[in-house]
């Protein structure tokens, strides 16, 4: 019984290793075609804006972190939050010269998210200076 549970086990978690995996070929060719589609635009209209170059920093950022994520199995808190501060950015830019209000509350939300990666970035670093044993110098003797 046990070596059978075993290998389900091993099977499932095969299974579910390669639907992970063809999901993130999926994402990154999304994110590829999506550039392709903006690119595409900008060649029809002859016109190179902001918006679209921000949002190509999205596709691009979406597929860093799916390969990041495809060869380390795990992807920095840092990404997901990375894409947040362009999104609002982008954001910020399409609305124009929209209420004052809005853009308040928009680059408040960058700065806070902004503030939050420096908190991650700078607690990742004490964290990793702790783990190595090197007494912060990022040299092991």
């Amino acid at each position: 019984m046990n070596d059978h549970r075993s290998r389900l086990d091993t099977w499932l978690s095969t299974l579910f290793l390669y639907t992970e995996k063809l999901v993130l070929v999926v994402v990154g060719g999304l994110a590829l075609i999506g550039i392709g589609q903006l690119i595409g635009t900008i060649y029809q209209q002859r016109d190179i804006r902001l918006e679209d170059l921000l949002m190509m920093f999205i596709f691009i950022e979406i597929m860093a972190m799916a390969n990041v994520y495809f060869l380390r199995r795990t992807v920095p808190f840092t990404y997901p939050m990375f894409i947040a501060v362009t999104a609002l950015s982008r954001l910020i830019v399409l609305q124009g010269k929209g209420s004052s209000e809005g853009l308040i509350y928009e680059s408040g939300a960058i700065l806070l998210v902004s503030l939050a990666i420096l908190v991650i970035r700078f607690s990742q670093q004490f964290n990793r200076d702790d783990q190595d044993g090197d007494g912060g110098t990022g040299h092991r003797e």
